[in-house]
């Protein structure tokens, strides 16, 4: 399926020796948020977990990655430890993009207890261990901006995260925000590229969940999405939920 060129105007190199950490590295997302932030000028630390270590490592390699660092990110110790890391080894962190992504599949009721308890502790709590880990260096320089994304999946586990991630982003956000802290999430669908894997009986059901556009998205299109959240142009916005999936709640 083809998409839209993507042509944002902001500048190559606008984001120059921002240091911008990303999580999820090795999965489709988060590979182009770092491609588009490495493009714009951004020193990159990049956060993989222990499965996607070939993937990120390549990445981080290809684009001049400065820190390219293994986290398990249900880990509150292991987080902060990673997060530590980062700003003592370069010195700030502007940006913290949480890019990783669970996409579990399936029903509520169809979930066992430990698909359950995988995707709420990666991706609700770890992405809640980032976020209190590099509130501590933002506030040392009264600036920085957080972006969460979560999936808009119309069910499971996945969906129950997104939600409490919305509920946690905005009261950060309040808490943080007359420190000149943003915070703020950026809902998104699930891509082309990660269809190869469903059947002809989940493809279909996908196929009739494509909202308004009638269309999946592309990795590049979200990681526009999340250069404008992180950028001068999103100065007046914390606390919100942004979407780029095409038009599905």
């Amino acid at each position: 399926m083809s998409h839209p060129e993507t042509n944002t105007p902001f500048l190559d190199g606008f984001l120059h020796q921002q240091v911008v950490l990303v999580t999820g590295a090795g999965q489709p997302i988060a590979n182009a948020i770092a491609r588009r932030h490495g493009k714009a000028g951004a020193r990159l630390a990049l956060v993989f977990l222990p499965e996607h270590e070939t993937e990120a490592t390549a990445l981080a390699k290809n684009l001049g990655a400065e820190l390219a660092l293994a986290c398990e990110s249900s880990d509150a110790q292991a987080v902060g430890t990673v997060v530590r890391r980062v700003a003592t080894d370069l010195g700030r962190i502007d940006l913290l993009i949480n890019a990783s992504l669970s996409r579990a599949a399936g029903r509520l009721s169809d979930l066992s207890a430990e698909q359950w308890k995988a995707v709420l502790d990666r991706q609700l709590s770890g992405t809640a261990w980032f976020c209190k880990e590099v509130i501590r260096p933002m506030m040392r320089k009264r600036s920085g901006r957080i972006i969460n994304l979560l999936d808009a999946a119309s069910g499971g586990a996945s969906r129950v995260a997104a939600e409490g991630i919305t509920a946690m982003t905005r009261a950060l956000a309040n808490e943080v925000a007359r420190q000149g802290i943003s915070v703020n999430t950026l809902a998104v669908q699930l891509l082309e590229e990660e269809t190869a894997h469903l059947t002809p009986a989940q493809r279909e059901r996908l196929d009739g969940e494509l909202g308004p556009l009638g269309r999946l998205g592309s990795a590049e299109e979200v990681a526009e999405a999340v250069l404008f959240l992180g950028s001068s142009a999103a100065n007046l916005t914390t606390g919100q939920r942004l979407s780029a999936t095409g038009g599905l709640w």
